[in-house]
Parts: structure tokens; C-alpha cells; sequence
């Protein structure tokens, strides 16, 4: 048999800025697929991050939606939002020119929409993707509204979502979003054209049912991380070990609101100053509010990082007890979960999502409740005194459960056996 080709189709096609953990994972499976054999064909925006290949010529035009134009050329970000046709013709193109055994999707919404996947049905071409949240469900992604969980929208009532400007406090940014939800919904465009969903959580697998998704075609398979990368040795043991960490976006739904309240009352119950320091890494819309906060509550041992690279990032873990993640929304599979718990430290997390499928309360971390300063304050008092052992069990966990070499593998055979290519 020859090599089996892959068509690899995400918006981004590097792992930089707002690619994110999804951006890493493509870069990576590429990477291992090409090492194990494959032929590999990324499909993607046209960006100067973009990584070099020899199929860019049909990547397409990149749009910043994130700035809205007015006029003409605003009614065509909104059209091509929902449907865009120069998506639809490049693909049409590039398939012209070489022929997939199968198709795995990542972030197709917004940039490439779904106008790719009726060419991808005409070519016959199998279709997996990968369900890295929820936006096929909510059109605000994180199933929130003014910071609380919502599912108003369940049951196609997506009107919800202009009623609370769900998206970027705007109701007509809401609309446009509520429209593209409604039409890929109410057209079984991806319930019909995808072959098989794959789920990082079990979490959102279940969400996904629980929306009118088909079972049978939603599959768990969890992530991974890179366990050599975020190996416990690579962490410096020569700092003091006076801090503790969220790595991360900063952004309303992280809760991180939540966690300054809960570390200005660690610092009130121990007459003034938390016993550790809190570092916040990270960048996004949240940061000069999140410093304003971190004032009016008289913050002293608050550090402000910004977005480190990987070395800075494990110095600062080298300085950390444990590190915390006190998400407010459904989270998936979070890689900073697993790159904590790779590193051999311990994760105070929320009781929501998929965070509990990753942490085992007083074994791999500290379970609180979200949106509660209270509860969360607790867990902190508990993780600071959590022993030893605890950073081992955590580690181990991610040598059971998200080995890279082990994902790769099963997602080869998932990739295999949805193209026809194995039995």
C-alpha cells in the first residue's frame, strides 16, 4: 500500500499568537504523521506566520474578524463568515491537483466555514474533525452569559444569544453569530458531512449528544501532551519554591477575577500577605483589568509575567508549588492542565467541564467551585500543604493517560479505518 495522504485543514497552520493550543496540536500531528510515513497536505489562511509549504499557493485570503469593517467590505467579512465561497474554490482547486485518503478538521468556523465540506463530500474524500469546544453548539463558544453557564440557546432557541450580546457585548456581533449557528444547524451541515467527531473530554462528548449531535458518530479521544517537553526534569529545582501559577489567556471566562478575590483573602487570613505569590502568565483582553483589580485589592505579591516563551515558562514553574486553572466556563481538555501535571506539579482546577476528568482531588490536585472566592481560597490553603508525592501521581497520570506517542498512534488507526485503508 502507499503512503496514506492526509488532508490537514485548520484556520491557522502554525502553533504562534492566537493559534493556540489547537495551532500546537496541528504543528505536532504533522509533524509524527510525516515521521510514521505519511503524505501530509495542510489546508489553511494565507498568514505571514503560516509555515512554509509547498501547497500554500491555495491557502486563502486571511481576515481579522476580530475588527469589524463597515461598509462593503464588512458585508463581505459577514457573508464570508457563514459561507465563504474563496474557501470553497480554493479547496475545489487544490483537490484538483492531489487526492486525500481522508480529511481531518480542526477550527474551520469563521475563516473557512463550512462551505468546504460539501467539496470535500463531492470528492469523496472521508471527514474527521476534531471538537476542540463548542461553537458548533453555542454561538459564543463558551456557553456563558454575564460570567455565568448558560444553555439558553439549547434546542435551536439561538435568539438567546442577542438577547445577552453574548458575543463581545454587541448585539449585532451576537446576530451575525447567532445566524451562522442557526444556519450550520439547521442544514445538518456537520452532523451529515462529518464522518466521525472526536472529542478530547468525555465532557463535551456527552454536551454534544446532549444538543442533538449523533452518538455514534462522537468518539473520546483524549489529549495529549508532550511528555519529554514537560518532563519534571526539565523544570529548575534550583529557585525558591515561593509562588504558584495561571499560565494562560487572560479572559473573563478563566475566572481569574475569581482567583485575585480568592488570593486577597489568603492574604487577609494570614494578616496581610498570602504565604505565596500568585504569577500570572499570559496575555489577552482581560489584562488591564485584571491589573486594576489586582490594585484595588492591594495586591502585593502579584506578578504580572505577560506571555513567556517556553524556557520563562518553566522557570516560573520551577517556582511554583502547584498552578492553578479557575475556569468559569465548560473547558475541554486544557493543555495547560496537562503541561502542569506533565511537569510533576499539582493543579487546583474547577469543578466544570472536563477539568475533574484531569484532576483527581487530593491525588493529581484540588478541586474548588467555580465562581466562588470562598471555596476556591480554600483549595489554595489545601494545595499549599499538599505533599510531595502529589507532583508524582501527577505525572504519572499523564504518563497513563496523554502520551503523545499512544494518541498518535490511536489517532492513525481512527484516520485508517475511516478511509477504508485498514479493517
Amino acid at each position: 500500500m502507499s503512503a496514506p495522504t492526509l488532508l490537514l485543514i485548520n484556520k491557522f497552520y502554525h502553533d504562534t499568537g492566537p493559534a493556540g493550543g489547537v495551532g500546537r496540536y496541528v504543528v505536532q500531528e504533522e509533524e509524527d504523521l510525516i515521521r510514521s510515513g505519511w503524505q501530509v497536505v495542510p489546508f489553511a489562511m494565507a498568514e505571514p506566520s503560516a509555515r512554509p509549504s509547498r501547497w500554500s499557493e491555495f491557502f486563502i485570503t486571511a481576515r481579522d474578524y476580530s475588527r469589524p469593517r463597515f461598509g462593503w467590505g464588512g458585508l463581505r467579512d459577514a457573508a464570508s463568515l457563514v459561507w465563504n465561497t474563496e474557501a470553497a474554490a480554493r479547496l475545489e482547486a487544490l483537490l484538483e491537483q492531489v487526492k486525500p485518503d481522508v480529511a481531518h478538521l480542526h477550527n474551520i468556523y469563521h475563516h473557512l466555514s463550512p462551505s468546504i465540506l460539501p467539496v470535500l463530500r463531492r470528492h469523496g474524500i472521508p471527514v474527521v474533525m476534531t471538537l476542540h469546544d463548542l461553537r458548533l453548539l453555542c454561538p459564543a463558544i463558551h456557553m456563558l452569559r454575564q460570567g455565568e453557564v448558560c444553555e439558553r440557546c439549547r434546542g435551536g432557541h439561538y435568539y438567546q444569544a442577542v438577547l445577552g450580546r453574548c458575543v463581545k457585548d454587541s448585539a449585532a456581533a451576537s446576530l451575525l453569530a447567532a445566524l451562522e449557528t442557526f444556519h450550520q444547524r439547521s442544514r445538518r451541515l456537520y452532523e451529515d458531512q462529518v464522518d466521525l467527531f472526536l472529542c478530547p473530554s468525555r465532557f463535551i462528548r456527552q454536551k454534544y449528544i446532549e444538543w442533538g449531535f449523533p452518538e455514534a458518530k462522537l468518539k473520546h479521544l483524549p489529549n495529549f501532551v508532550d511528555l519529554e517537553q514537560w518532563h519534571p526534569d526539565r523544570i529548575p529545582r534550583d529557585l525558591p519554591r515561593d509562588a504558584y501559577l495561571y499560565f494562560g489567556r487572560l479572559s473573563r471566562e478563566k475566572g481569574l477575577h475569581t482567583l485575585l478575590e480568592a488570593h486577597a483573602g489568603w492574604s487577609r487570613a494570614h494578616g496581610g500577605t498570602a504565604p505565596l505569590t500568585l504569577l500570572i502568565a499570559g496575555e489577552g483582553p482581560a489584562g488591564r483589568e485584571l491589573r486594576q483589580l489586582a490594585e484595588k485589592l492591594k495586591l502585593a505579591n502579584v506578578e504580572f509575567m505577560g506571555p513567556l516563551r517556553q524556557d520563562a515558562l518553566r522557570a516560573a514553574l520551577g517556582r511554583s508549588r502547584f498552578t492553578v486553572l479557575p475556569s468559569e466556563c465548560y473547558e475541554n481538555a486544557p493543555m495547560a492542565a496537562l503541561e502542569s501535571l506533565a511537569s510533576g506539579l499539582p493543579l487546583v482546577g474547577t469543578h466544570l467541564g472536563g477539568i475533574p476528568e484531569m484532576v483527581t482531588d487530593g491525588s493529581t490536585g484540588v478541586l474548588a467551585e467555580p465562581c466562588d472566592s470562598a471555596s476556591l481560597q480554600a483549595a489554595l490553603q489545601r494545595a499549599e500543604v499538599l505533599p510531595p508525592e502529589t507532583g508524582l501521581q501527577a505525572r504519572a497520570w499523564t504518563e497513563a493517560h496523554a502520551d503523545r506517542g499512544s494518541h498518535m498512534a490511536t489517532l492513525r488507526e481512527i484516520l485508517l479505518q475511516v478511509a477504508s485503508l485498514q479493517d
